[in-house]
């Protein structure tokens, strides 16, 4: 039961990486590489598409609810972000993240 729960543990670190990563990538790319953000997009509901599809309807039904009430935050966080600056918190939040995942792997490395 030990490996499971840290299998899970891992799994849910590992997706939230990857959504930063490709938040980070999609914010980076220039405008001209719609086609890029677009298979991107792609990509992650396929993801996402993938993993409903093996949960139980009431969790889908909760799921989908989630999903509507983040859509209706970000829709309305958008209306109220200056677009000038959103640019800049998004690099210093990547770059708050690469920290903080820095500095437990140089503790690390020191220890050994």
């Amino acid at each position: 039961m030990r490996e499971l729960i840290t299998s899970m543990m891992r799994f849910s670190g590992a997706v939230t990486m990857f959504g930063v990563e490709q938040v980070q990538n999609a914010m980076a790319a220039p405008a001209d590489t719609q086609a890029a953000i677009s298979r991107l997009r792609e990509t992650l509901d396929s993801m996402a598409e993938s993993l409903t599809s093996k949960l139980d309807e009431p969790k889908k039904a909760a799921l989908d609810s989630m999903s509507r009430a983040q859509a209706e935050v970000f829709d309305r966080t958008v209306g109220a972000v200056n677009l000038e600056t959103a640019g800049e918190f998004v690099r210093k939040t990547s770059e708050s993240f690469s920290d903080a995942i820095r500095r437990p792997a140089a503790k690390a490395a020191g220890a050994v």
